[in-house]
């Protein structure tokens, strides 16, 4: 088998965005995402938001033919506990219980990209007559008190989907004291830190004073400077059952045809590279960045976790100045490609180089 797996090593300058911010410091002034270094404050963008527009786009190009559930492409928040018990009810159980549990699991990965690619937790909470906590007498295993649709009150939170409760009822099995069951993500998303640290605040006034003598009211800060990141997927483990050696045929670990594993593998690849080329954040009204640099270099090998080299330095030796960018990692990439073990290196020094970057990595791993 194959190690498939890619990384993408980038630097982006945006101008004037707020791609995340974060609350206020206890004035009236939104603040963004921070990252302090020592006792130096860099900017940064969360691997969170970066992941989930990364799925945002995944999900369009699932569109086209890629299997998805319907609340997977809604990326509703509890879509790993739901997608299971609709792949339960797909099995033909009415009920999901630890005897099926792990070949719904494995259901759900082949009705579903984006729970094969996204990964999720399945920790049972506030589902329909599902246990909140271990104390309370519904979670002991044979109670039988699970009734589902049954509205319980715990830890102050109610148990029932109210607006999913039409699809869970008409899709889903119902939940019966399976054990929580978690599937890793294939890729992992880094931090975009900014390069250099953030000495100027730009402000945005986004409501309206009523006398000129108060202030300002909910200001929010953009800001400006060239960031960098790194992603790394594992493309190989898409499409495979992470549980595997518990099903009755443990010699199939991968739970999806060959041809839909490589889809897969494709729509992730040109979706981390749509971020990258056109870059969104927390705030989507309004607040489209000025994008002023697109650069990287992209690593894609066929026999090991793909390496990379970070656009910046982390010297923690240096309080003035921890952080510093290192031009020389596109080159540094560069080097690591060789025919010999399957790796290839392709370096874009802007967004046509990128798309077209992507074009010739997907076309060596459709082989």
């Amino acid at each position: 088998m194959k190690l498939w797996s890619i990384s993408f090593a980038y630097r982006l300058g945006l101008g004037f965005h707020a791609l995340n911010n974060e609350g206020a410091d206890g004035s009236n002034l939104m603040q963004p995402r921070r990252i302090d270094v020592g006792n130096i404050t860099y900017d940064g963008i969360s691997g969170e938001i970066i992941r989930h527009h990364i799925l945002e786009h995944f999900i369009n190009i699932c569109r086209d033919g890629i299997p998805m559930l319907p609340l997977s492409e809604g990326l509703h928040p509890d879509r790993g506990p739901i997608g299971i018990r609709a792949a339960a009810k797909e099995l033909r159980c009415n009920e999901l219980t630890n005897d099926n549990l792990f070949p719904s699991v494995r259901k759900a990965i082949e009705m579903c990209a984006v729970l094969d690619i996204g990964g999720y937790l399945a920790a049972w909470k506030a589902q329909d007559g599902g246990p909140a906590s271990p104390d309370e007498p519904s979670a002991r295993p044979g109670s039988g008190s699970l009734a589902a649709g049954k509205e319980q009150d715990g830890g102050g939170q109610k148990k029932e989907y109210i607006a999913e409760k039409s699809y869970i009822d008409s899709n889903c099995a119902k939940y019966k004291n399976a054990e929580p069951v978690k599937r890793e993500s294939c890729f992992d998303v880094a931090w975009l830190i900014s390069e250099a640290p953030q000495d100027l605040t730009v402000t945005q006034h986004s409501a309206f004073r009523n006398t000129a003598k108060m202030n300002s009211r909910y200001a929010q800060t953009m800001r400006s400077n060239v960031y960098a990141g790194v992603i790394r997927a594992d493309l190989h483990r898409i499409g495979t059952d992470d549980y595997w050696y518990l099903q009755q045929d443990k010699s199939k670990r991968l739970a999806i045809e060959p041809e839909e594993q490589k889809r897969r593998q494709t729509a992730l690849i040109q979706a981390i590279a749509n971020f990258i080329a056109s870059p969104t954040g927390a705030k989507v009204a309004g607040w489209a960045p000025h994008v002023f640099l697109t650069e990287g270099a992209i690593l894609l090998t066929s026999s090991r976790t793909a390496p990379f080299r970070s656009p910046i330095k982390v010297g923690l030796g240096d309080p003035e100045n921890p952080i510093r960018p290192d031009y020389g990692y596109a080159e540094a990439m560069k080097r690591m490609a060789s025919n010999k073990d399957g790796t290839w290196v392709w370096i874009f020094t802007d967004t046509k180089g990128l798309l077209k970057a992507v074009v010739e990595a997907t076309n060596k791993l459709k082989g």
